[in-house]
């Protein structure tokens, strides 16, 4: 009986550990430059309607073949 039981910690010393971790990992977050999310914002919103302008050419392809279809049979 030589080796000590190791005991778990209880759940106050449990919650103060975690907000301890939270806070010295929120102290390692790089924030990005204001001229980076501006960069970033852009990207976004051109991806964006590029996006929207292929699937509304789709929309329209595909509107105009069932149409078509319809009106054939």
């Amino acid at each position: 009986m030589a080796d000590a039981v190791q005991k778990k910690p209880g759940f106050i010393a449990r919650v103060k550990r975690f907000f301890r971790d939270i806070k010295g990992e929120t102290k390692k977050i790089v924030w990005p430059t204001r001229s980076q999310i501006i960069n970033n914002t852009i990207i976004v919103l051109v991806v964006m309607v590029i996006a929207a302008v292929v699937v509304g050419c789709l929309d329209i392809v595909a509107s105009t073949l069932v149409r078509l279809f319809v009106n054939f049979i």
